[in-house]
């Protein structure tokens, strides 16, 4: 082996190091300055990017505990330097000590918060549009029944004989029959003038036909407002689920950040069978590489697909996959078509997507994405622990819903028909809070 490498290429430590990252990143020198070997000559040994590498051992980018391990084996290889179990698990104490305290925890909580506070401000519009459509609906519909009732009165009303004719007139007694040259009948029998005033259009109360045109064409109205309160109550029950999943997200961060004073949940004993299965999509191996570095050690079972045409042919096996990751610019079949393509089957429909994008998360391209029917946006670059946080919340729900698929049907939950939610705990008259309405935050 060739001599001993003064510094190896290492780059000076961070300065910004917190004093946990700092413990492990001199740790992990030290370790990789007995091998001997550059840095370059190292990350083409592991198949790494030498910046990577370099960034792993300055302390500014926390290096995954598989990068470590191979490097523990390499050091065993060729050195014959094997670290006692004490001194093992103090390494893997330092990792995970640096691991809660990284920078990159805190992009991810402020990306998530970003999300979490874009999806509220989405449920609280839609919230208020719901209620401006429902006001309108109700003066609509108020306005239909003043109208029949007033159809109603018109139907009623009896008919009124029609005036007699001239030639039908008989004189009263005394008083002899005008002729034709007579003069004109006396002025307050004449229509105008000083007599009372015609009928015109302007007081003369609408037929029935019109009533009922104007009837229908408020009907019409109903039908579209109805149509639209029912996209804007989609929307804002849509808005809300978003928010479930981001303050989700944010707690489990949080957790590993050691930001949040909740005890991390107990070790789950594995579940029988296989774990559920997250499908990959992207046209570029490398990114789906940094996918599968991200994600690998954790224990999902990970399907890649470089195409729109593959991920639909991948959804063709059976089932049981939790969540998608489905790259948004993609050659001939992109993301957008893709989802529309696994939303349409009946099968695939219910699975969540998540759209891994560089093209900005705007609001256009939010709705566009949601309409498609994602569920979630991530940027790139990924962010390793905004990912993992979404995968894992996805992972969780679908054992959520297995676990409940497979209870004995009466132990199920069973919802109570809807005349005895509407009437439990409100009193008569009380309105019932409507479906997908935003919750105060």
């Amino acid at each position: 082996m060739a001599g001993p490498v003064r510094d190896g290429g290492l780059q000076p430590l961070d300065r910004e190091l917190n004093r946990e990252c700092r413990e492990f990143a001199e740790t992990l020198r030290e370790l990789f300055l007995e091998l001997g070997i550059s840095v370059r000559r190292y990350a083409t040994r592991c198949y790494l990017n030498p910046g990577t590498l370099s960034r792993y051992l300055s302390g500014s980018r926390i290096a995954p505990w598989q990068f470590v391990e191979e490097l523990l084996h390499h050091l065993d290889e060729d050195c014959g330097t094997r670290l006692d179990p004490s001194a093992l698990d103090r390494l893997r104490r330092r990792h995970q000590a640096a691991l809660r305290t990284a920078a990159s925890i805190g992009r991810a909580v402020q990306q998530l918060e970003g999300q979490l506070q874009a999806a509220d401000r989405e449920a609280r519009r839609a919230g208020a549009r719901e209620e401006q459509l429902d006001q309108a609906l109700d003066d609509t519909r108020q306005t239909i029944a003043d109208l029949d009732a007033r159809l109603v009165r018109l139907e009623s009303r009896p008919l009124l004989p029609a005036p007699p004719t001239p030639a039908d007139r008989v004189p009263p007694p005394g008083r002899a029959e005008p002729s034709n040259c007579a003069e004109p009948p006396d002025r307050a029998e004449r229509p105008g003038r000083d007599g009372p005033p015609a009928p015109s259009d302007a007081t003369t109360p609408p037929d029935r036909s019109t009533l009922l045109a104007e009837r229908d064409a408020l009907a019409r109205e109903v039908d579209r407002l109805a149509e639209e309160l029912a996209r804007a109550r989609d929307r804002a029950a849509c808005a809300e689920t978003r928010c479930d999943l981001f303050e989700r997200q944010l707690a489990l961060v949080e957790q590993q950040q050691g930001l949040a004073d909740v005890r991390a949940p107990a070790v789950r004993p594995l579940e029988e069978g296989l774990p559920p299965k997250v499908l990959l999509v992207d046209d570029r191996p490398d990114n789906l590489m940094v996918l599968e570095a991200v994600l690998g050690p954790h224990g999902h079972r990970l399907v890649r697909a470089e195409s729109g045409p593959d991920a639909l042919r991948a959804l063709l096996e059976p089932d049981d996959f939790a969540v998608i990751l489905l790259d948004v610019q993609m050659p001939g079949m992109d993301g957008y078509e893709t989802a529309a393509h696994i939303k349409r089957r009946a099968r695939t429909r219910d699975i969540p997507i998540i759209f891994v994008t560089a093209i900005g998360t705007d609001p256009d391209h939010s709705m566009r994405g949601y309409a498609a029917g994602a569920v979630d946006f991530i940027p790139k670059p990924v962010d390793p622990w905004a990912l993992r946080a979404k995968v894992a919340v996805h992972v969780e729900l679908h054992r959520e819903r297995r676990r409940h698929a497979t209870l004995p049907a009466p132990t199920r939950h069973v919802p109570p028909p809807a005349h005895v939610h509407a009437g439990a705990g409100t009193s008569a008259g009380a309105k019932v809070p409507k479906a997908g309405a935003p919750s105060a935050r």
